[in-house]
């Protein structure tokens, strides 16, 4: 306590009081101390302060540079832009195992299970001239429900980073008696995803074996493959990986299996075609 101190409490006490009182050097003391306490209890607390966002940021700027630099420069996102819905990117709220409102990995209702009739629609209006894509029923006994279908399913659980959704379109595409399929399977990134394009397309049929032979689009190389032998099937596929990461397959088939109808005489698409169709980026639902 110095000489400046004492000043100082007095003059607060006289301030404080109307009239003056007389001086009471030991409340006056008291006083003092008290402010002392203060304003060193006011340092502690800064300085602190400033330690926890110093480490908070540099864990921050460890973890994602780009973002903490935006922050403390103020050019963030937006709370609306950082949102699942402008990105992309799913924004799931979880329930024990499944995302809520799931009974299993198929979303039945809302966003997820909306951008799987956005693909059915983009497929449907894709099927060339002269032909149609009605919503036929199966023929065979042992199948059910309806030939032309759309399905959202969570394909990562709980926890897992980063979460992928993918949304798969059926649809029987058919001229005169004769009926083919189009099917169209589009996939948020998946980091497992091989870069190299016909890798890329081999993979959505888990099929190593399968031809296939490279087309370029718009600078792009697009993998179009296709089984290895008739027995197989006579199934064609292109498969496309956006700068996004997000990848698009698109699949024709000259019969609807199991449909019971008659096969179409040949090929829907061109395999270039069939490469530029799996490009175009309608089919990034929005991404």
């Amino acid at each position: 306590m110095n000489e400046q101190d004492l000043k100082r409490a007095f003059e607060d006490v006289v301030v404080a009081s109307s009239p003056p009182p007389s001086m009471d050097p030991g409340r006056a003391l008291d006083v003092a101390r008290k402010a002392r306490s203060k304003r060193r209890s006011s340092l502690v607390g800064a300085v602190v302060a400033v330690l926890v966002v110093g480490v908070g940021l540099g864990t921050a700027f460890a973890l994602n540079p780009k973002g903490t630099t935006e922050y403390m420069t103020g050019a963030g996102a937006s709370s609306s832009s950082s949102s699942g819905s402008s990105t992309g990117m799913p924004d799931t709220q979880w329930g024990e195992q499944w995302p809520v409102g799931q009974s299993d990995r198929t979303a039945t209702n809302g966003p997820q299970a909306d951008r799987g009739t956005q693909l059915l629609h983009l497929l449907m209006a894709s099927a060339p001239a002269g032909y149609d894509t009605p919503d036929l029923k199966y023929k065979d006994p042992s199948m059910y429900g309806g030939m032309l279908r759309a399905q959202a399913q969570i394909s990562t659980d709980k926890g897992e980073v980063p979460e992928i959704w993918q949304y798969t379109a059926y649809v029987p595409v058919r001229k005169g008696d004769k009926v083919g399929k189009l099917t169209a399977h589009v996939s948020m990134p998946d980091p497992r995803d091989p870069t190299e394009p016909c890798a890329l397309s081999k993979k959505f049929q888990r099929a190593k074996d399968a031809g296939c032979k490279l087309y370029e689009v718009g600078g792009k190389q697009i993998g179009v493959a296709s089984p290895a032998s008739l027995d197989q099937g006579t199934a064609t596929w292109a498969t496309y990986r956006a700068a996004n990461g997000w990848t698009v397959t698109i699949m024709q088939e000259n019969e609807y299996p199991h449909g019971g109808y008659p096969a179409l005489d040949g090929q829907l698409f061109l395999a270039p075609q069939l490469a530029a169709l799996a490009m175009d980026p309608k089919f990034l639902l929005g991404s």
